[in-house]
This record gives C-alpha cells, sequence and structure tokens, in this order.
C-alpha cells in the first residue's frame, strides 16, 4: 500500500522501506521530515504481504507502480531503496517511467543470509543456538520462530488460553518478512539501466548486486559511522542530492 509520508513543494520520492520490529531507526524517519522540501511516499511490501498473501518480488513490482502512477501526476524524482528491499525498488522504478533509483545500504539476499538472519531474529527472542533448522526454508523458519515464541511467551507469563492468539500475531510479521526475503532471493536481480548509485556508510560492507560490473552502479559512502547512519542529516542531504539529480 503506498503510503503519503509528508508533503512538499519539491517533486516526489518514494521509499521501498519497511516497518521495523524494533524502533530502530528508518529510511522513513531519516527522509520524511519537513527538512527534506519533497513530497514523500512510501511503500512496506512486508506489510502488503500480511494482507495478500506471498507474492512474488515482480507482483510486488506490478502493485507498487499501479499504485504510484496512480496517485502522482507524473514519475517521482527517484524511488529509494532500503537494504534487501534494493531488488524490488529497482523493479517498481522500471514499470513507471524508469525512474531514478538511489540504493541505500542494499543487501541481495540468499538462503545462506537468510538462514543468518533468522539467527539474529532468534537472538533477539532469547533463544540459543539449539533448535535451529537443518534446512532454510518458509515452513522451517516459520516453525522454529513460532515454537521460540511459545516458549519466550510462556516465560513471561502469558496465559496459555490467550498463547495461541498471541502466537498468530506475532507469527504473522515473521511470515511476511521472511516470505518477502525468500522471494527475492527466488527472483533475478533486474540490470541496471543506467548506473545505480549506492548510498552506505563510512564502515559499511555493502554494495552492488552480484554481477554488477563497475560501469554499472557508483558508490556513495557517506562519512559517518553506520550506527548514526539513518540519524544522519548528512545522509539525508547525500540521498536528496542524489534523487533531485536528473528531476529536482
Amino acid at each position: 500500500m503506498l503510503e503519503k509520508v509528508i508533503g512538499g513543494e519539491l517533486p516526489p520520492v518514494v521509499l521501498v522501506d519497511f516497518a521495523m520490529f524494533s524502533m530502530a531507526d528508518t529510511l522513513t524517519g531519516l527522509i520524511g521530515v519537513p527538512e527534506s522540501g519533497r513530497a514523500v511516499y512510501r511503500v512496506d511490501a512486508v506489510q502488503d504481504m500480511e494482507v495478500h498473501g506471498q507474492l512474488s518480488v515482480k507482483r510486488l513490482a506490478d502493485l507498487h507502480a499501479r499504485e504510484i502512477e496512480a496517485e502522482l501526476a507524473g514519475p517521482p524524482a527517484a524511488v529509494l531503496g532500503w537494504c534487501s528491499a534494493a531488488a524490488l525498488a529497482m523493479e517498481i522504478a522500471q514499470r513507471i517511467g524508469d525512474a531514478e533509483v538511489v540504493l541505500v545500504e542494499p543487501t541481495w539476499p540468499t538462503t545462506e543470509e537468510i538462514g543468518r538472519e533468522l539467527a539474529h531474529l532468534r537472538a533477539t527472542l532469547g533463544a540459543g543456538p539449539g533448535g535451529a533448522p537443518a534446512e532454510v526454508t518458509r515452513d522451517s523458519v516459520l516453525a522454529v520462530l513460532r515454537a521460540d515464541l511459545v516458549t519466550k511467551l510462556t516465560a513471561e507469563g502469558i496465559p496459555e488460553s490467550e498463547l495461541d492468539t498471541c502466537v498468530d500475531l506475532l507469527a504473522g510479521r515473521y511470515r511476511a518478512w521472511f516470505g518477502f526475503l525468500f522471494a527475492t532471493a527466488e527472483t533475478p536481480t533486474p540490470t541496471p539501466a543506467r548506473p545505480i548509485r549506492i548510498v552506505v556508510s563510512r564502515d559499511s560492507d555493502r554494495g552492488p548486486a552480484p554481477g554488477w560490473t563497475p560501469a554499472e552502479w557508483e558508490p556513495v559512502r557517506v562519512e559517518v559511522p553506520g550506527g548514526e547512519f539513518l540519524s544522519s542529516p548528512a545522509t539525508r542531504e547525500h540521498i536528496l542530492d542524489l534523487a533531485g539529480h536528473r528531476h529536482g
């Protein structure tokens, strides 16, 4: 679903971002402020997965492109893709007049990386290394997380009569999140129509999709540490400057 974050005088940008599981800073929080001067819209593919069920990246891009074309008078100044939404941002941009794309700390999910994401999430739930699935699949990931949630909520004193309802509510977001990661891992990465600018923090090791040539991307390193990246005015200025490079 396309959400208008804030209005502005300058041509709009579309963020492909996520509502996080925690209170961590987000790209939306960084860009969707009055200082940007731009109208800012956001699509959250994980929220759409929760509503519509499992969709491919190309199907998500079709849905979002139609929403953007219905809402905006013309192509946005740029489509900004955060983290694992990089491939989806590129697919959306190709469908709305080949809009400018800026990728921010992009990642390119693989099954191995999904396994690491699962381990990280399990750690936040208080689970130890035991119980990890032998094979990382949609079903095995959800089964492990449901078991972890039952253990955590039981330890927190949730009554047994309420346990299944609470687990279902929390597991729905996890199902959507990992469903999106698997869908992205299964989709060939789009070939850039022009060099893609990739914005990263000072100490980041993130970069282009595997197989991209040096001519297909341009690094933009912001001299702030990763922990301050999504709260730094310098990051906002770099991204918005790139977003307005062609249209602004």
